[in-house]
């Protein structure tokens, strides 16, 4: 061992400087080149995939925002055809509106002499049926106006036509009777025109 420190001793200091110097460069090129460099890839791998993502939770974000927006226009899409469908149903239920109509007839204080249903017709070019109802009715002007309007507001569509008011007794009093004919026309689907 003493030989080798003596072998040490011998080489000049240019010598051995120059070999310290070789030696931290090869330290240097080798932490580089072993392990800075890979790291550095490393890292620019780990920041693109990074970048990636986030633009795909974007995008999942935008999905999920898309899938609302959607989900909240089939909601009302489905509460539009629950009001079209009690405007226009595809049965008739005819017993259960003439009932509220009756009933409302006789709630206003009218008397009802006729309330009849006729066959149902074909509207032409349409793809509905339409149910008529004759309708004679007793009872004040103002009677028989709340019953049209409170039939009106019914959910369904029901038309009232071809109105004929006669007064039942011939003096001009402010609160004469009249008799009111009337059509009261409401629709259904028809299945056989959907197809």
């Amino acid at each position: 061992m003493n030989e080798l420190i003596d072998r040490f001793n011998a080489v000049p200091l240019t010598n051995k400087i120059i070999v310290l110097f070789l030696v931290m460069i090869l330290l240097a090129a080798g932490y580089v080149i072993g392990l800075h460099l890979p790291m550095n890839e490393e890292i620019a791998d780990l920041q693109t995939q990074a970048v990636e993502l986030a633009q795909e939770q974007r995008d999942l974000q935008d999905v999920h925002e898309q899938q609302a927006q959607v989900e909240r226009k089939i909601e009302e899409l489905k509460d539009e055809l629950l009001r079209a469908e009690d405007k226009l149903p595809d049965t008739a239920e005819i017993p259960g509106l003439l009932e509220r109509i009756y009933r409302d007839a006789e709630m206003q204080g009218l008397t009802i002499e006729t309330f009849q249903r006729h066959e149902e017709r074909d509207a032409e070019g349409a793809d509905y049926v339409e149910i008529p109802v004759e309708m004679e009715l007793v009872g004040s002007f103002d009677e028989i106006a709340n019953f049209f309007a409170e039939v009106g507001q019914r959910g369904r569509i029901i038309n009232i036509e071809d109105i004929e008011l006669n007064r039942q007794s011939s003096d001009l009093s402010p609160d004469g009777t009249l008799n009111v004919s009337a059509w009261a026309t409401t629709y259904r689907w028809s299945p056989e025109e959907e197809s």
